[in-house]
This record gives structure tokens, C-alpha cells and sequence, in this order.
């Protein structure tokens, strides 16, 4: 794995994440804050402190993000592996919750206290903090707030971020592949089940529902991945 250095940096946004929300990078850059996007392997964020400092491995989700992963059983994957990167690197993990949990019980009907014993055991059990805020634009101003608060820029004068992976085996891009559909626990029941990705694509609805976890909504989804024909966007 090559370690690159990043010098100086506040902000280290994940690729991913700054494909889908531009206006991270746009606002905590106007906010006097020097940024930089590189693949993080774990988590949306990273604050850099000073040498010396603990840096913060930031997971954000949104009240519908924690709701799904809540309902495909990711969310200890996730965060086991937020909390094991954290330690490796030196840096401390923090999950911020963003919205309004009332919408998961106005909107989905769960009971609220379901939700908050899974945020217990995050906390309580995982010993990984949570933050919530109330808004996108909340979260963003956190971080600058955070950021700014760690230290000047020409403090963070070294900062080396693991940025690339061995290359991945045939066995992990398989895995890779099918967890980009269904998270970590599906996919490997489903691999589990079917052997291999053509068996999964090739299953009907009523044997993707034998798999545990994955009920008739899930198994429909599933199958219309694998069976939906592809029409390039063009923007139209």
C-alpha cells in the first residue's frame, strides 16, 4: 500500500462522496479551509489535526442512509470497519446522523426505540461517538468548525493518507461486485447460497427470498438489477 503525502490539508473528502455532493468541497473552501479528494477506504471525511493530534475518521449519514442500513444489517460491518481503520491510522472514528429520526417513524413506521438501541449499541457498545445535525448545511459547517478548530494549516504541515490498496484478488472483486448491490451481509449470504454472481443474476424473486434477510421488496430489486435493460443518460 503507497502512502501519499498531503501538504497542508484541512479536509480530506472521499471521492465518492464528493461526486455525489460537490457543495462540501465548494463551501468548506470558501470557508478559507484547504481541501483535497482522494478515495478514503473507509468513511466520507477525514479532519486532519496537527502532528501530534488525532485526526477524525468521519462516517455521515443521513436519517434514510442509517434506516437502510439499519434494514440490510450493514450498519456493524460499517462501523467495525470505521472503528478498525480509525485505530490503525491513529485517528478517532465519529458516525454523524443527519436529519430528523421522527421521518423513519412518520414515514417508514418504525418505532423510534428500535432505531435508538441500534444507536446504543454504537455507542455504548462499539464505543464509536455519534454526532447529529440537523441539515446538510449543519454538518458542513461542523467540519469547518472542527477543522478550524484542530489548528492553523501550516501546522498540518505532514499528513500521509493511505490511498491505494493492494489490488484485489478475483476472489475480492467478486465480493466487491456483489456487495456493491446488496452491502457486505447480503452479499455474502447471497455468494453463500448461489456460488457465484451468474447464479445470482439468473435467480428468480422466490429464490432470492430464501435467502435470510432478504424479504420480497429486497428480492424484486435484486432481479430487476440484473434483468432491467441499460439506456445511456444523455442528459436530455
Amino acid at each position: 500500500m503507497s502512502i501519499k503525502p498531503l501538504i497542508p490539508v484541512d479536509v480530506v473528502i472521499d471521492s465518492r462522496e464528493d461526486s455525489k455532493h460537490p457543495e462540501f468541497k465548494t463551501i468548506l473552501t470558501r470557508e478559507g479551509l484547504r481541501v483535497a479528494i482522494r478515495e478514503l477506504p473507509v468513511g466520507d471525511f477525514l479532519i486532519i489535526a496537527p502532528p501530534g493530534g488525532r485526526s477524525i475518521l468521519v462516517e455521515r449519514k443521513t436519517v434514510d442512509d442509517l434506516a437502510n442500513s439499519i434494514r440490510d444489517n450493514r450498519i456493524w460491518d460499517q462501523s467495525k470497519l470505521l472503528v478498525e481503520a480509525a485505530e490503525r491510522d491513529g485517528h478517532v472514528a465519529l458516525i454523524i446522523v443527519e436529519g430528523d429520526l421522527e421521518r423513519l417513524e412518520k414515514y417508514r413506521e418504525w418505532k423510534i426505540h428500535s432505531v435508538l438501541r441500534v444507536l446504543d449499541t454504537l455507542i455504548l457498545d462499539m464505543n464509536i461517538p455519534l454526532l447529529f445535525t440537523p441539515s446538510k448545511n449543519a454538518t458542513i459547517m461542523w467540519i469547518a468548525a472542527k477543522a478550524k478548530s484542530l489548528g492553523k494549516q501550516e501546522e498540518k504541515r505532514v499528513m500521509r493518507l493511505r490511498v491505494e490498496k493492494k489490488p484485489m484478488s478475483l476472489n475480492e472483486r467478486i465480493l466487491y461486485v456483489a456487495e456493491s448491490i446488496v452491502g457486505p451481509v447480503l452479499a455474502r449470504r447471497l455468494l453463500a447460497k448461489f456460488k457465484t454472481l451468474r447464479a445470482i443474476a439468473n435467480a428468480s424473486v422466490y429464490e432470492l427470498m430464501s435467502v435470510e434477510g432478504i424479504g420480497e421488496n429486497r428480492a424484486q430489486e435484486i432481479y430487476s438489477i440484473f434483468n432491467t435493460p441499460w439506456v445511456e443518460d444523455r442528459g436530455e
